[in-house]
């Protein structure tokens, strides 16, 4: 359905902190593949592949955003794109009422039934964790949630695209993956997960992926573009351009990066490690940088005692010992 991304029927999870612009991204991808048009295209001074999509009626289900902003953004993506919006398959509910209930076997039925009836191939819900109803995303409850919506994609034969959230940045774990917030089971039950990173106040997104049962989906960036209508903040236009990204080939590039720049320096701050870290990746943010060098303490690879003013420094292990979060003695 997106060339090398997105694949029918599948689930996949686009995730990341507040304010990535992870929704409106996915908006945009669905409008791309509701008018038959190449997904991020690259700026006109730029180098990126665009990602050919096929064309499926689509529908995206609103249950954060609300009706205003939703209606807003959609109109703007469809003003860029040049798209009817009369003829154009893309369908879009926001704050529906009976609300989507993905715990019941019932109300996810209810949402097939409407799926198979106007041959919706693409369906977007956003968000996971307002779906999940009574079931708590911490637990085992959402063994019964993620079966249903697999079903759901089985039976429609539609690729179903969830919303969902990023753990904070203190609890990244040694693996990538484990930023997805959540039980194991919504990893566990997906085809694919997409994290969506963007420094605060850019207009550039990184995707990669976390996990993936197709082929891989390597690294890849979108440039924000919008207008205003005039006199107002309202959206005239907006739409996402593709962007290279270099040196995000995988985690691999990172923590190199990381550990040559604390074996050179000897000690660096966190603003000192982004820093040399992006002389070599220029394009990698701030905060991956800093959830790289995180699970490098967790690994022992790094030690990161306490500075003046309890700043973290980050340094190299003590030969021939072993470094433990929180400055405990090895057991």
């Amino acid at each position: 359905m997106v060339e090398g991304v997105i694949f029918r029927p599948s689930i996949t999870i686009v995730y990341g902190a507040p304010g990535v612009l992870k929704s409106f991204l996915v908006a945009d991808m669905a409008m791309c593949v509701a008018g038959s048009l190449p997904w991020l295209p690259p700026e006109p001074s730029g180098n990126a592949e665009a990602k050919a999509t096929s064309r499926v009626p689509v529908l995206c289900l609103d249950f954060d955003n609300g009706r205003r902003r939703t209606a807003e953004r959609v109109r703007a993506l469809g003003t860029a794109h040049g798209l009817p919006h009369d003829t154009t398959p893309f369908h879009f509910v926001s704050m529906p009422s009976p609300w989507l209930d993905a715990a019941s076997e019932s109300s996810i039925a209810a949402l097939g039934g409407i799926l198979r009836a106007h041959d919706i191939g693409l369906c977007v819900i956003d968000n996971l964790g307002a779906v999940s109803m009574g079931a708590d995303e911490n637990s085992s409850d959402m063994i019964r949630v993620m079966a249903h919506l697999r079903g759901l994609a089985e039976t429609t034969e539609a690729a179903i695209v969830l919303i969902h959230h990023q753990r904070k940045s203190t609890q990244f774990a040694a693996r990538a993956g484990e930023s997805l917030r959540g039980h194991s089971s919504i990893e566990a039950a997906i085809d694919l997960a997409l994290l969506c990173e963007r420094e605060e106040g850019a207009s550039q997104v990184v995707v990669r992926s976390t996990k993936t049962r197709d082929v891989d989906v390597l690294p890849f960036g979108a440039v924000f573009a919008y207008t205003h209508r005039e006199g107002t903040n309202e959206l005239a236009t907006a739409r996402f351009y593709g962007i290279a990204v270099e040196g995000t080939g995988s985690d691999g590039a990172v923590r190199k990066a990381v550990l040559d720049a604390v074996s050179a320096r000897g000690s660096l701050n966190q603003s000192q490690l982004v820093k040399e870290v992006q002389r070599t990746l220029p394009s990698v943010g701030m905060n991956r940088i800093r959830a790289v060098a995180d699970r490098l303490v967790t690994e022992d690879a790094l030690a990161a005692p306490t500075g003046a003013h309890g700043a973290k420094l980050y340094g190299m292990p003590p030969a021939g010992s072993q470094f433990h979060v929180g400055g405990g003695k090895p057991p």
